[in-house]
């Protein structure tokens, strides 16, 4: 059974990954700065199957604990870098910390955890997968340090794919647009609307509507992909 490393999974579209590589028969290891309910019900059903571990992503401290854990990276045959958090604001009204903060969780703990486990991978080869966001590759305002954390992921998975391919070792960024998250529910009732406007299909995204794209490039269907960036948006960049 192939094991596959989720960050950010105990909600959301990183909770909807989880659910679906379980189906798909992985042995999934999630990690989130705490277990949601939803979390704790997938776990009592898939058994040893899930295994979990809390890490809050912005801390450094939290993300060498996990990065040195021999015992929980030994033998991961996929990484889903989905944890971040989504950070709104014009850039000249931010904060530093607000910045370092989107900075560390979106961009860091994914570069720093991806070194880790593609070590464990050159002998054997393996799948990344980095969620970026449609913010990576077309203008939203407010969404500037959003944005360059999620264009930095695209630029990375990129260069991954060239360094690493020879080993057996495939890189691919998904790109959600804006789906019905906790992370997206504070937004006002005209933002949505327009937003649900950019869409061509006139709504926003459920997270199920993106899990398959990630489950896709984990597998052996996508074996000859890699460096490429898969677009979920319904249609909001067309």
């Amino acid at each position: 059974m192939k094991r596959v490393l989720v960050t950010g999974g105990s909600r959301g579209l990183g909770m909807g990954i989880c659910q679906r590589l379980l189906v798909d028969g992985y042995q999934v290891i999630a990690t989130s700065r705490k277990a949601s309910p939803e979390l704790e019900r997938m776990r009592e059903q898939f058994g040893d199957q899930l295994e979990y571990h809390p890490a809050d992503l912005g801390d450094r401290a939290n993300v060498r604990v996990l990065s040195k854990n021999a015992r929980l990276l030994e033998g991961v045959d996929g990484f889903v870098a989905n944890a971040g958090i989504g950070v709104e604001g014009l850039l000249t009204l931010m904060s530093d910390e607000a910045i370092q903060e989107c900075v560390r969780v979106n961009l860091l703990s994914n570069l720093l955890l991806a070194r880790e486990v593609i070590k464990g991978m050159m002998t054997r080869g393996g799948s990344l997968v980095f969620v970026s966001s449609v913010a990576a590759i077309t203008g939203f305002s407010g969404l500037s340090v959003y944005a360059a954390t999620k264009g930095a992921l695209v630029s990375f998975s990129r260069a991954l794919a060239r360094e690493y391919g020879e080993k057996g070792i495939r890189s691919n960024c998904v790109l959600p647009g804006f789906l019905e998250t906790d992370m997206n529910r504070n937004l006002g009732e005209e933002v949505r609307q327009r937003l649900t406007r950019r869409t061509a299909l006139k709504r926003l995204g459920q997270p199920t509507d993106a899990v398959g794209a990630v489950s896709y490039l984990l597998s052996e269907d996508a074996r000859y992909v890699t460096g490429a960036e898969l677009v979920v948006d319904g249609g909001m960049t067309a």
